[in-house]
């Protein structure tokens, strides 16, 4: 590779992995003639995949992680596109420290791009880059990228961070609908023009040669850009009927793009003008909008979710409210490894938990019906449940898993106060009726009706011949963990 930038920028993608619609890039064309895109394989972040005690090894040991699968393959993309245009995506491994300033050093660049992170591991990462380029005289600019307000842009009248979500949603709202202003991206000609030729260009490097199995890239979800606006396509389709439909894991009634926005395949900022659109082709055509706002706020819980981890980042490491820090848990290993394995004898907990393990993926009904298992069946801290969902889900992001985990037990912002229990038969009964979802994943029950599946510990005969069905008994009774639950939290709360 020869090339030399000459002044140009150098655009370090992360959790922003495209090429169109990126503010990274309409920056840098602003600013230079000349860009070029990079991606570090952070030595770090891979040693803390490899080294998760539910790590998951192939028949090499060579470690399987989905979330390296779908980075992958979206890279793969990514370069097919550029060397389309003559130019290619450099592949880089190491210490981002230590990568990003001798990269941008050799390739002769002006300023370095990227996305501006809120989590407190990369934010101390790329003071440490920025410093390191300011004594080279090359330029660092961090751009708000993954979220449509950051930190300080929706605040209380007092300029304090919000905790309440109700209150923060009604100004985010209002401070989108004052921008008033339309959605505006570059052209693939524009980016051609200014993409820097390689005079060689590159193969990908081989999954495993960074220490990771060819099955991490078996994954039933769309890739990359072209896949993730597929997504968005076909849920607008069906958009009018999320309110309703979103609560029913056996139904297709949600988007699937969480994993999109997490590693920012398609921008978070074009769909919600895409839906203000939308929901104004609704009104004027008499359609209910209701599910359309529904989803909405769900993209609004992100941004909030991220400014709390910003302003708070204590909450990485304890409870939002800290006097909870006080409740003495449980954590009974035994039961905890259950309930990883969906062996609980509550069938949809069992049933979300192995979809959690053989797809990387978890329904959000079933996210906090397990979430609330865990930490008030179980009275088990919520942080080990944390760090299961943290290795398992493709779509893990730190802000909204704390933020989930930590209103599931009710020890966060706005969380779901602690008295609220979720009943795990009660859930079943009322968003898997029949027991579809459950038959798909604890084909146990398969043969039970819908009035048995709910509660298979009734049935007489349940391990021997009647049913002739092998499932696991309950490991702890709904009624008397509520009781548990309730004394937990009024000991702290007494004190």
């Amino acid at each position: 590779m020869k090339l030399n930038l000459n002044g140009g920028s150098l655009i370090w993608l992360r959790r922003d992995l495209r090429i169109m619609e990126n503010d990274l890039v309409k920056h840098a064309l602003l600013k230079s003639k000349k860009l070029i895109f990079c991606f570090v394989f952070d030595d770090v972040i891979l040693q803390n995949l490899k080294s998760s005690p539910f790590s998951i090894l192939d028949s090499k040991s060579l470690h399987v992680d989905r979330r390296l699968g779908f980075i992958y393959l979206t890279l793969i993309e990514i370069k097919k596109k550029l060397q389309e245009f003559g130019s290619d995506l450099l592949i880089l491994q190491g210490d981002p420290v230590e990568v990003i300033p001798k990269a941008a050093e050799t390739l002769n660049a002006g300023c370095v791009l990227w996305s501006k992170d809120y989590e407190q591991y990369a934010r101390n990462r790329d003071k440490r880059i920025s410093q390191s380029l300011e004594i080279l005289n090359i330029k660092s600019s961090q751009i708000k990228n993954q979220c449509v307000f950051e930190e300080f842009e929706v605040l209380t009248n007092e300029g304090n961070p919000y905790t309440v979500f109700t209150p923060y949603k009604k100004k985010w709202l209002a401070k989108f609908s004052d921008l008033n202003s339309p959605w505006t991206d570059y052209s693939k000609e524009q980016l051609s023009e200014h993409v820097g030729k390689f005079d060689h260009l590159n193969e990908m490097v081989e999954i495993e040669e960074l220490g990771f199995s060819s099955e991490s890239k078996q994954i039933k979800l769309e890739i990359g850009f072209e896949g993730a606006n597929k997504l968005v396509d076909d849920f607008f389709k069906v958009i009018k009927h999320y309110e309703y439909s979103r609560n029913f894991p056996s139904k297709k009634g949600v988007s699937y793009l969480s994993t999109h926005f997490r590693f920012g395949t398609i921008s978070v900022k074009k769909v919600v003008h895409s839906i203000f659109t939308k929901i104004q082709e609704f009104k004027q055509n008499g359609i209910d909008t209701e599910g359309m706002q529904s989803w909405l706020s769900e993209l609004i819980w992100r941004d909030f979710y991220m400014q709390i981890l910003f302003h708070f980042p204590y909450v990485e490491n304890g409870c939002f409210k800290r006097k909870y820090d006080r409740l003495i848990w449980d954590n009974n290993d035994d039961l905890f490894f259950k309930w990883t394995e969906g062996k609980t004898g509550y069938p949809l907990v069992d049933a979300g938990m192995r979809q959690l393990n053989e797809t990387g993926y978890m329904h959000n009904r079933l996210r906090m019906v397990t979430a609330s298992f865990l930490t008030k069946d179980l009275g088990i801290n919520w942080q080990e449940g944390e760090k299961y969902f943290a290795n398992k889900l493709l779509d893990f992001d730190l802000s909204a898993n704390n933020g989930g985990w930590q209103w599931a037990a009710s020890t966060g912002c706005d969380a779901q106060p602690y008295f609220r229990i979720f009943n795990p038969t009660s859930q079943a009964r009322k968003f898997d009726p029949e027991g579809e979802f459950i038959k798909k994943y604890v084909p146990e029950l398969s043969n039970l009706s819908s009035k048995q599946i709910h509660e298979p510990w009734k049935l007489q005969g349940l391990l021997g011949s009647e049913y002739k069905i092998e499932y696991y008994n309950r490991i702890v009774d709904h009624d008397e963990a509520r009781r548990r639950t309730l004394d937990r939290f009024n000991a702290v709360s007494e004190n």
